[in-house]
Order: structure tokens, then sequence, then C-alpha cells
């Protein structure tokens, strides 16, 4: 029916029909739908009738959001709360100050939305509609506030309700806001992972339901921003205009304005300086217009840095203290950290040394408040040269001690956090396996006992068959940092396997071998990137660093049962160890160290040196099977180094180098 229709309807109607049609027509034709909302509310006021307006007011409000109006969805919604508290409505309350505190988020309104969605969190329930939404809203706030780990709590909690409740929809959303803030913490593996059950449910039985809605422009941002991390940004470029492209058709300009950001932020990384300033630009007019001052915010440092880079300080220094303002206007406290540490770094460079001491001081307090030790670690390392240079030397060392102890701090608690979360990893799929097995012996023993010993072997082969799975995984991650190709690890696993084979080792332990010797460096896990990335030579410390991965990697793999985990730990452990001595960590020596190892130990060193490497390149098979016979008897097992240079070399997985692993060459001493 269309509105004209209801025109000369009883009085005290009107209002009530054109609601519901509006409500009808949310689902169909969004633009229809809203035109019909504002006639009911204003025959609703008409007619005065409170409740039809609070209903009318709050249902334009939620399409506004949608469509990515984030100023007039809040007044809209601004309205209806005040309507429904004069009425007394807890329920309705309570579901307005939901969609409240999200649209007030889209406009970077964070202490505000903070209140109301705190709010309306009270006066929900467990499993209740609208609480993951909430919580999603929720994370979007800790995020700001630098927060992480309250936010990824509150993200988890949210999926949590939307699975009770059977929102499609809200999984999908939390999913995505899980990946992004997995990527932003380094977490890519994890990220991946959301990303990939978002894009699984958004393809699924569930597609009709996601069709056009706002999830699938944030699924494009989210699987761009992690490729862009990721140091892919030619990809990453291809999911924002994607993105774009979606917020566009839609007419939702807060997925438009957060897309022309991120497309910026591809552009730079590829050096595209020109195009880049235009979409800053771009993305900066579409904040303003939208009023989302979190994208104003990040689009003004964005140009700030691009100013920088063309040598014009002073547009620079104006850029970084808007954002800045903005920042501590809308209370993002990881906005105001970075617009500091930048605003000091040009201040710098304009010679305004005085100032910039004083702003990277403010950097300095606001990091430590936060609990943000890597932005400490910057910010000292900016501040101790230029205390430095202004001569005030003991500052300088204060600051340089500082650094040094705030940076051993991070490598601890990283290599620790890594190791652990493993570890844990690993104990769990071993108990699911066990515990699985169990309960079929016991069917074994109390029902058909040969029916139910068949189901163990199938079971015992599949599982086996998952934990493989499980540790081919666990390699290829762990080498992923340094090797985004991953194969430096398979060719290790087939060369260790072929020179097995050549020194007639069984053909069982030859092919547990060819996946064992995958896992030898998956201890790198737990080193830092600044040591196990550095194109050029360690130093001693990071070379002691280094070694430590043998030992990381050997407590991952502690206290496996099967014989290919047993095998993985001696490799991972002793595959540094030297025949003549003088190896790590434990300095064996001659047939005390593993025979699994000195196969790998030779696999591993011929593919390092006849790969690129970012501290050097790749040499040639015959001066790498030179070198393999020169440190015969040194390095390596003479039997072994024989066997090898009757097998190798061997076909390459692919056309890809490998990432950085370490050979002869590597440390600061012969290794």
């Amino acid at each position: 029916m269309p509105p004209s229709d209801l025109r000369g309807g009883r009085p005290g109607e009107r209002a009530l029909a054109l609601l519901e049609q509006a409500e009808r027509l949310t689902a169909v034709d969004e633009a229809r739908a809203l035109q019909v909302a504002e006639l009911a509310l204003a025959a609703a006021g008409e007619e005065a009738r409170p409740r039809l307006r609070a209903q009318a007011h709050h249902l334009i409000g939620q399409m506004q959001a949608r469509r990515g109006d984030g100023e007039r969805a809040a007044h809209h919604l601004e309205a209806a709360l005040g309507l429904f508290l004069a009425l007394g409505d807890r329920r309705a309350e309570g579901r307005v100050r939901r969609d409240l505190g999200a649209a007030l988020l889209d406009q970077g309104r964070f202490r505000e939305a903070e209140g109301q969605l705190t709010q309306a969190l009270g006066q929900s329930a467990g499993g209740e509609e609208g609480r993951g939404d909430i919580l999603n809203s929720l994370a979007g706030l800790y995020h700001a506030a630098g927060q992480y780990a309250e936010s990824l709590d509150s993200l988890r909690a949210a999926l949590g309700e939307f699975r009770q409740t059977g929102d499609v929809v809200g999984e999908v959303k939390v999913l995505c806001n899980l990946g992004t803030l997995l990527t932003s913490l380094g977490r890519y593996p994890e990220a991946l992972e959301h990303l990939q059950a978002a894009y699984a449910l958004s393809t699924g039985p569930a597609r009709a339901q996601l069709a056009g809605h706002r999830s699938q422009g944030a699924m494009l941002l989210s699987l761009g921003a992690l490729l862009l991390d990721m140091g892919d940004p030619r990809e990453a470029q291809r999911y924002f205009d994607e993105a774009l492209a979606f917020g566009q058709h839609s007419g939702d300009q807060v997925i438009a304005a957060n897309a022309m950001l991120n497309r910026a932020e591809a552009q730079q990384a590829l050096g595209e300086a020109a195009a880049a300033r235009a979409a800053y630009e771009r993305a900066l007019d579409l904040a303003r217009e939208g009023q989302y001052r979190q994208v104003e915010a990040s689009a003004l440092t964005g140009l700030g840095q691009l100013l920088m880079a063309e040598g014009q300080a002073v547009e620079a220094e104006s850029a970084y203290r808007q954002a800045g303002e903005i920042a501590r206007e809308t209370g993002d406290l990881e906005g105001q950290l970075y617009a500091l540490l930048h605003l000091g770094e040009v201040q710098e460079r304009l010679e305004d040394l005085p100032a910039a001491l004083g702003t990277l001081e403010l950097a300095l307090s606001l990091a430590r408040g936060m609990g943000r030790p890597k932005a400490v670690c910057d910010v000292h390392r900016a501040l101790y040269p230029m205390y430095a240079r202004r001569g005030d030397h003991a500052r300088a060392l204060s600051h340089l001690e500082q650094l040094y102890q705030q940076e051993r701090e991070i490598l601890n608690a990283e290599v620790e956090q890594r190791v652990q979360t493993l570890t844990g990893n690993f104990e769990l799929e071993r108990a699911q396996h066990q515990a699985e097995l169990t309960r079929l012996r016991l069917v074994a023993a109390e029902e058909a006992r040969a029916l139910a010993e068949e189901e163990v072997r199938e079971r015992t082969h599949s599982l086996e068959q998952a934990h493989l799975e499980v540790v081919i995984r666990l390699a290829v991650a762990a080498e992923y940092r340094d090797d985004s190709t991953g194969e430096h690890t398979w060719r290790v696993g087939q060369m260790s396997a072929a020179i097995a084979l050549r020194l007639g080792l069984p053909h069982e332990t030859v092919e547990l071998l060819r996946i064992a010797a995958r896992l030898h460096d998956v201890g790198k896990i737990g080193i830092p990137d600044r040591v196990l990335l550095k194109p050029g030579v360690l130093t001693e410390e990071e070379y002691r660093h280094m070694q430590q991965h043998t030992l990381i990697g050997s407590r991952i793999l502690s206290g496996g049962q099967s014989r290919l985990l047993q095998m993985a730990e001696e490799i991972a452990r002793a595959h540094h160890e030297r025949w003549a001595g003088g190896g790590y960590p434990l300095d064996l020596r001659g047939e005390a160290i593993p025979l699994t190892a000195r196969i790998v130990a030779v696999a591993d060193v011929f593919d390092a040196l006849t790969h690129d490497r970012p501290y050097k390149a790749a040499w040639t098979v015959t001066s790498a099977l030179r070198e393999l016979r020169r440190l015969s008897g040194i390095s390596f097992d003479p039997a072994v180094v024989e066997a090898a240079l009757q097998v190798l070399p061997l076909p390459a997985a692919g056309q890809g180098s490998s990432g950085a692993e370490e050979s002869p060459t590597r440390g600061p001493a012969d290794t």
C-alpha cells in the first residue's frame, strides 16, 4: 500500500499503518522504507502518539546508521531515547542505547558511546537479542583506547552471544572484527582463521541474509588490512577497492570512508605518493561529511607522513596537531599517542628541540599509562639521541638504558607467550586424541570387541592423519614469518629423506624424517622479528637470541607420544650441533648427536647456501657442495656428507626463494 493511500485513514491509525509498512519495506527497499518512516514520524506527531513517535525515531536512526550517516542516526536515536525514558519503557530504552552507542562510536564520540553502551549492557541479560551488538561495540571502544586484551575478550563474548541466538549476520561481523584486531596484534594465522570462517558463513546457506549487509564490506576491509600488514599492499588494494565499491553502491559512508583511508595506506606502501595523497584527501572529505572523527584523524596522520616525506615539515606539523586534537576530543588514546610521536619527530626536523622533547615526554607518559611497551620503546629510541644532541648526556644515557631494559622485557614476554601458546595447543590436541581413544577402547571392552577394535584402528589412523596435519601446519606457520613461500621446510624435508634413504635407513624412518625435518626451525616462532629478519650480520647478543630457537623448538615439541614428534623434538634441539664440537645448544659431538639431526643439519645448510637470503646472494650448487666437503668432519658427519653428495641437489618445490635462514655466514662467529 503506498503512503498516499493512508492519508484518509481514521485518526490515530495512519501513523501505525505507515510505521508497519516502513518496517516491512526495510528488508526489500530501505530507501523507500526511510521515506515512509519519515511520514510515520510526522503522522505520530500530529496524532500525539509518543510511543509511535519513539518507534519511528528508532527505526529511522537504525536505517541512517546502516547507511553510514552517523550524525542523523544519533539525532533520531537520541530523540527516541528521550521519549522511551519518559514512557518508562526500560526494554526499549536498552535497545535504543545499544544502537545509539554504535552510532556514536562510528562518529568517534567515544566517551558518549561508552556511557550508552555500558548502560545498555547493564540492562541486558545473557542470551538476549542485541547483547552481542553491545559487546561488539564495546570491543571497538577498547581497541581505540589501546586495551587490546579487553577488546579481544569482549569480541569473544559477543561471538558466543551471536552463536547462542543464531544471528549469522552478527557472527560474521564479529569474526571480521576479530580478524582486524588480531591483524593489528601481528597474530596473522589466528586472524586468517577468523576471516576464513566469516567468508565460509557469507558464502554458505546464510548468503541471502548477508546480501548487501555492511558485514560484507567489513570483511573486505579486514582481509585487505591483513594483507597490508603482511606486506602485500598490491593485493590489499584490490580488497580495499572492492570495499569502496560496496560502500558507494550501498550508500554506506562509513565503509566508503574507511576503504578510501585504507586504499591510501596501500598506495603509500607501494610508493605511489601522488595517488596516496589524493586518496587521503578524499578520505578526509568523506570523514568530515559524515563526522567520522577517527577516520578524519587517521587521514590527517597519513597526510602528515606524506608531507614529511616531501620535505613539507610545517604542513606536516599542522596535520599532526589537528589529528592529535581530534584524538583528544574523542578520547582516542591510541590516536593521541601516535599523533604525539609524529609531532615530536617533525618538531625535531624543524629544529625546535625543546618542543620536540616536551612532546615526546608527553608521549612517553601516555604510552606508560596505556601499558604499551612497544610504544614506550619507540619514544625512548627517539628521545635518547635528542638529549645527546642537546648535550644532556645523563638523560640520553638514562633513556638508552630504559630502552634496553624495555626491549629485553618485551623479548622475554613475547618468547614465553609464543611458547606457552604453541605448547598449550599441542597439549590440547594430545588430550583430545587420548580421550577419544580411551572412549573407543571402553566401547570395545563392553560391547562387540572385534567391531569396536576395528573402529579403534580406523579412528587411530584418522587421528594420526589429523595430528600429521597439525604438525605440518605448525611448520609452515613457524617458517611463514621469514619465508612467505613455505618452500624451505619442504625442501629440507625432501633432501633429508633422500640422504636417509642413501644411508640405508628403514623406509618407515625415511618417511617420518621427511615430515619431522620440516619442524627443525619451529622454535623461530619465539625469536623477535628484529633479530630473525635482520638483513645484516648479527651482534653477539642477537646471535645468542637466535641460538635459543633450538631450545624453544624442543620445548614446544617435548612430551609427544608419537615417534614423529619425538624425532622432530631431537632434530629441533640438535640440528646446530657440530660433529667436531663447538655447536649449540649442548655442545654435543660425534655420534652423541642424533643421526636425524646430523642429516637435517646438512640438508638445512645446503638449502640455505643455494637460496637468496637478506644478508647474502645464493651460492651456486657447485660452490655449496664444495662447502659441504670442506665442513665434513668439522661441522658435519662425514658419512652423511658422502651420502648427501650423491643425492643433492633435489628439484625445488617452486620458483620462489626462501626467507632468512642461518648458514655458516649468519652469526658474528663461525657457526
